[in-house]
């Protein structure tokens, strides 16, 4: 899964170190084994199963952001947050972008990191019921 997580980081934009001893990789492989364990134990399995592998991935790298954020060691003012077009019209040419005037890169960033780290309503076709 690390490879996976790193694949979508940089797919995002966002380089870490490469030598396993650094401290991102160190990171990395914590959030992997707590959302490992969540999703576990919100399904009561003992493997992620691999309908629910790119959400894996994603929650990964929602707690990875989150934490390194919270530490103060991630720019957000590197991450590419250009409005999104609300309407085209294809005659005369008329775009308008989705703007909010309180809508922040911070704010656009945690909206970011909510989206990755999804919710259990994901995690429903896959629970087991144990006794």
């Amino acid at each position: 899964m690390l490879e996976d997580v790193k694949k979508r980081l940089k797919s995002l934009g966002i380089s870490i170190s490469g030598e396993p001893s650094s401290q991102d990789e160190i990171m990395l492989n914590f959030c992997i084994m707590k959302v490992t364990n969540h999703i576990n134990n919100q399904t009561n399995l003992s493997e992620i199963p691999q309908g629910l592998h790119e959400i894996a991935v994603d929650m990964v790298v929602g707690e990875f952001l989150y934490t390194k954020k919270s530490m103060g060691a991630l720019s957000i003012d590197t991450l590419d947050f250009e409005l999104i077009a609300k309407q085209v019209q294809d005659g005369d040419t008329n775009v308008i972008f989705a703007t909010d005037a309180n809508s922040t890169p911070e704010a656009q960033f945690n909206a970011f990191i909510s989206y990755l780290q999804h919710n259990e309503v994901d995690f429903v076709r896959y629970r087991v019921m144990l006794w």
